[in-house]
């Protein structure tokens, strides 16, 4: 770098580039730069300002902090560097390629600063002058002082231009409990703006390259970048052979920020979309030309970034390699069961293919549908997805079970009965309850249907099981589910309570007993609150035999209850103050 090229104009880069370009990579290492790269893509550096040869900004982290940088420059590259980050102080972090790398390329971005003696030369006092000039060569960050009391006449930064740095200085004052529904709102209209392919791509960048410093409440903020990466999907369609290429590079490049930010094994993380979305329009030649860039930013990344990567180049290189094998290993290591079970669908090896099906997540299960159709095992995918849901974790099982439903629609109506068990067993709700059996009763199978949809609401949600009972008047169903000894969920007991309460005019004993099962059940969870509530449940007992003249048998239960939980002396204290000093 010589001294010429940092004496030019701000508009008059020429080889500048190039040599300040040349002077980070000696500096930093290609790893480092490649992440600066990224922190340049979104807009992170700011408030840039060039005083001589040193150089000063602010870096956004990648949290809420910024960092304050300070780079000098000399006719050989850089004379020394520092960030205040954790990892800066040897001028060696990423934030620091971020402001080389910007300066590089928007050396505008910079406005130049005038120097001490320059910013002085009106002040009548030349003592302070003489002074202020000694302070700052001793103690150069009292710079930033100095600058804030400058007259409003000399050059401040220029207000963000266009959809990326509009959306930087938007995102740049998020905090935590910022709106950022109305955040949103804001950069959905800069979407909307945004005329050019280009200026899309620059604005999703600025949003993703912040993902965490919109936190994880962010959907509606992330939502407006997926909607820029369907724009930019859609726009490549019908774009010529260059633009197409080099969006799609940009679509698969997106995936470095799931790297960046660790979730890059999120299957929802907008670089994984990306990737789906390229993939989508890609042709073999494109997938090709990806896949050795994907090869090349392994080679240059850590062993993380290898491994992240590598799934990505699974999927670029599915059906492109003679060597099935290799590639099959490939998507075994890096955990890509969806496509592994896809190739070996396509190589007609059905029971292998099934192998890995067990495996995949149940968020990507359903984009396999397609695959088992086409080889004709529709209605086997169709179960297993039924089996799957009915285990599934809440993340997953909300979809599948939209899907069956989505089946059970369009299908005959002995499949539909079908479909409408699998969606109970996932789904044990009433509604779900309710339209199993209005299937059921239209085919006259409502008897055969009727176990085993109670045996579904007894083990996964037995207060909507008692609730229907009841409602049925099948009293002696509802008693059998609330004395069950088995650990029930939270919130059960009233339905004990209910079950007893309905069994009181008719069946005093079995009331009795639901209640006493109710207090054995309030013991188990401890604690003064829950003795209280079993001492209620006795009193009860005692109510209910004491009216029907059983007073004996009310006291021998309540002895009997107070015998097996003698150790409890929390317990005990509780019934002797309901019951008096010969209860417990």
């Amino acid at each position: 770098m010589t001294r010429m090229a940092l004496q030019r104009p701000a508009n008059d880069v020429g080889d500048a580039r190039a040599a300040v370009e040349a002077a980070a990579l000696a500096l930093l290492g290609a790893r480092t730069l490649e992440r600066g790269r990224r922190y340049v893509a979104w807009g992170a550096v700011y408030d840039g300002r060039r005083r001589g040869a040193v150089l000063r900004a602010r870096c956004e982290g990648s949290g809420q902090e910024a960092w304050r940088v300070r780079v000098t420059l000399d006719p050989t590259g850089v004379r020394d560097a520092a960030c205040d980050c954790p990892m800066g102080e040897t001028g060696d972090c990423k934030h620091v390629a971020a402001v080389l790398l910007t300066y590089a390329r928007e050396p505008e971005a910079f406005v130049e600063v005038p120097t001490v003696d320059e910013a002085l030369e009106g002040v009548d006092a030349s003592g302070l002058r003489a002074l202020l000039g000694r302070l700052l060569l001793q103690r150069p960050e009292l710079e930033a002082l100095v600058e804030e009391a400058l007259p409003a006449s000399f050059a401040r930064p220029s207000e963000p231009e266009g959809a990326r740095g509009r959306a930087a200085a938007l995102l740049r004052g998020v905090w935590p409990g910022a709106d950022l529904d109305a955040l949103a709102s804001r950069l959905e209209a800069l979407r909307a703006e945004a005329g050019e392919m280009r200026e899309v791509e620059r604005l999703a960048v600025a949003i993703v390259g912040r993902r965490r410093r919109v936190g994880g409440d962010a959907g509606a903020v992330l939502a407006v970048a997926r909607r820029c990466v369907e724009s930019v999907a859609a726009g490549l369609r019908s774009a010529d052979a260059e633009e197409r290429a080099r969006g799609l590079r940009w679509l698969v490049g997106l995936y470095g920020y799931d790297i960046e930010h660790g979730c890059a094994g999120v299957v929802e993380a907008l670089g994984r979309t990306a990737v789906a979305a390229a993939l989508a329009i890609a042709t073999e030649g494109e997938r090709r030309a990806l896949a050795r860039r994907v090869r090349g930013a392994m080679a240059r990344g850590d062993e993380w970034a290898r491994y992240a990567w590598g799934a990505v180049l699974v999927e670029l290189e599915e059906g492109l390699t003679d060597d099935e094998e290799g590639w099959m290993e490939l998507a075994r290591a890096h955990h890509r069961p969806a496509a592994r079970c896809r190739r070996l669908l396509a190589l007609g090896r059905v029971a292998e293919a099934w192998t890995a099906f067990s495996e995949v997540a149940d968020v990507e299960l359903l984009t396999l549908s397609g695959r088992f159709e086409e080889r004709g095992l529709g209605a086997e995918f169709t179960e297993a997805v039924k089996a799957r849901a009915a285990r599934a974790g809440s993340a997953g099982r909300e979809r599948l079970v939209a899907w069956l439903r989505g089946r059970e629609e369009r299908a005959d109506e002995q499949a539909a009965l079908g479909l409408a068990e699998g969606v109970l067993a996932a789904d044990p709700t009433r509604a779900a309850l309710d339209e199993l059996r209005q299937r059921a009763e239209a085919l006259g199978r409502w008897g055969e249907v009727r176990e085993r949809a109670e045996a579904v609401l007894d083990a996964k949600a037995p207060a909507v099981l008692v609730a229907w009972l009841l409602e049925a008047g099948d009293l002696a169903a509802a008693r059998r589910v609330a004395e069950d000894e088995r650990a029930r969920p939270a919130g059960f007991g009233a339905s004990r309570v209910a079950v007893a309460e309905a069994l009181e005019e008719g069946d005093p004993e079995g009331a009795a007993r639901v209640y006493l099962r109710q207090a054995e059940a309030c013991v188990a969870q401890r604690g003064r609150a829950s003795y209280r509530e079993a001492c209620a449940m006795l009193a009860r007992v005692e109510r209910v035999l004491s009216a029907r003249g059983r007073e004996a048998e009310a006291r021998a239960l309540r002895e009997g209850f107070a015998a097996r939980h003698a150790r409890l002396s929390s317990l005990r204290a509780e019934l002797v103050q309901h019951f008096g000093p010969l209860a417990a």
